[in-house]
């Protein structure tokens, strides 16, 4: 077998469905002609989708190191460490003492990385606003709903970070408008 035959098989199961065997056939394929930027290319795309980011992330960087002039490759590379940055920030917030500091900077790396991500600027705004920094959170999730305007959380935090901003400044005016008044 040759790897343009795995290829087809990688395709075929793709067509199907079937991402895990896509992997696998992309991996045969590779195995074939490591030096083929392509299969490797390719594999990083599948993985990427499948949720196979580290994968993903090495068959990227194997692809531009066989073709370091490809635009194309160079971008895959960008958005799928992007991913791989949001992966960590996911990561880090699922701990017993999430690192929110962390979690900012990976995802303002990941944003940075592939300004595209809806993802990440979402999970900004989320982050901002666990923080009561409501002016971030809502320059974030307004930027996550620009460039995917049907997210449908996103647009209900930004409702919901709207009021909260409300409801903290008529707090803080009218506590001051009472001090005054006295």
């Amino acid at each position: 077998m040759d790897g343009e035959t795995c290829l087809r098989q990688a395709y075929e199961a793709i067509f199907q469905g079937d991402f895990e065997s896509a992997v696998y056939w992309f991996g045969q394929a590779i195995e074939i002609e490591p030096e083929n930027a392509a299969f490797h290319y390719s594999g990083s795309i599948t993985c990427a989708r499948s949720g196979k980011i580290p994968m993903a992330v090495a068959y990227a960087q194997r692809a531009i190191e066989l073709d370091p002039d490809n635009p194309t490759y160079r971008l895959n590379l960008r958005m799928v460490m992007s991913r791989q940055k949001i992966s960590d920030a996911r990561h880090h917030l699922s701990m017993v003492s999430p690192d929110i500091e962390l979690s900012i900077m990976l995802l303002k790396e990941a944003a940075h990385l592939d300004p595209l991500s809806a993802e990440a600027r979402y999970m900004l705004g989320m982050l901002y606003r666990m923080q009561r920094d409501y002016k971030h959170a809502l320059d974030s999730l307004r930027d996550a709903l620009q460039l995917e305007p049907q997210h449908e959380d996103a647009k209900r935090m930004l409702h919901e970070v709207r009021a909260e901003r409300r409801r903290l400044l008529k707090q803080q005016y009218s506590h001051y408008h009472s001090k005054r008044n006295r």
